[in-house]
């Protein structure tokens, strides 16, 4: 088995083994939730930990943006950052110099700063382990959740499908995919993807209106709408159609027989939002340069989680595994 524990396994044995209590905590962890928070005097603290385990090319620049989304989709701007960095005894001074300068580099763009973490070679990797927790901050009453959705409201999608996952695979199987006739200029621009994995921005311009958010990481865009409804207790109707997928995704996961609504999504952004504030937020998103567009919507029916696929229907009926895993595992 690789990547994300299955939901019956966290239930069962994760979340039964959480420590003390406290009343200080507001949201902790669940089935699709991907952040904490935390009250202390007024103030509420957004935590979130990520690893990258499926990249190497640039894993800093990805290790830093999967963190920080995560404290974005609450509606709070990450602020400070933590970086595990577990490195395989045969990794040079060049390669942890590179991942750190990627990270430094994101961070800086994004006015993150790195306050600790800590750093080892360990023979039990293959490859560097990148584990970023991100911090963020307010004194605002509302916090956004994934658990937020209401049946009937829209759900929308910012970006496209597979992001992530394109340009990891662009930049770490680049020799395979040329062998299978990808050219090179559709490669270059796939892996230049890495630069629009951070959804901070399209997160925080959409907080006003959207009743949840998430982060479709592994499992991609239909894990991403099965966690929603996991956290939400709720049933959804998508029009798998109607999801976007660049070009490039789409001649690469072709090549590699994967499916690029399972491919993971870092860079694209799910939001629940009711029927009267979808124009505004989609007029707010695309004012800022963003892509949006409505995609299904939630229904009471926790059940009922349907993808629509020309007249077939696909039910989503617990997370995919990653189709990442199948081309690099």
């Amino acid at each position: 088995m690789l990547g994300k524990v299955p939901p019956r396994i966290l239930e069962r044995i994760v979340f039964s083994n959480l420590g003390a209590t406290s009343r200080r905590v507001i949201a902790g962890p669940g089935i699709g939730v991907d952040n904490s928070v935390i009250s202390l005097d007024g103030v509420k603290i957004i935590v979130s930990s990520d690893p990258v385990t499926g990249a190497r090319e640039n894993l800093g620049r990805i290790g830093v943006d999967v963190s920080t989304n995560d404290v974005a989709l609450t509606g709070v701007r990450p602020e400070f950052l933590l970086v595990v960095l577990i490195l395989p005894p045969a990794a040079s001074h060049k390669e942890v110099r590179r991942i750190m300068r990627q990270a430094s580099a994101e961070a800086k763009r994004l006015g993150v700063a790195i306050v600790g973490g800590h750093t080892e070679y360990s023979s039990i990797v293959e490859n560097p382990v990148f584990v970023g927790t991100a911090i963020g901050w307010t004194r605002r009453r509302r916090i956004i959740t994934s658990s937020g959705a209401k049946s009937g409201e829209n759900i929308v999608i910012v970006g496209e499908a597979g992001v992530e996952g394109t340009s990891i695979l662009a930049s770490d199987l680049w020799g395979r995919l040329v062998e299978k006739g990808v050219q090179p200029s559709v490669l270059k621009r796939a892996r230049r993807l890495v630069e629009n994995l951070s959804i901070v921005e399209p997160a925080l311009v959409s907080a006003k209106y959207v009743s949840a958010m998430h982060d479709p990481t592994e499992g991609g865009v239909l894990g991403g709408i099965f966690e929603i409804c996991e956290a939400s207790g709720k049933g959804c109707v998508v029009n798998m159609e109607s999801i976007p997928v660049r070009m490039e995704t789409r001649i690469i996961c072709e090549k590699l027989g994967l499916d690029p609504l399972r491919l993971v999504s870092s860079g694209t952004l799910l939001a629940t939002v009711s029927e009267s504030k979808t124009p505004v937020l989609l007029r707010r998103l695309r004012e800022k340069g963003f892509k949006a567009r409505v995609i299904g919507r939630m229904t009471r029916n926790k059940s009922e989680r349907i993808g629509l696929l020309g007249r077939r229907e696909i039910r989503i009926r617990e997370l995919p595994q990653d189709e990442l895993w199948k081309a690099i595992g």
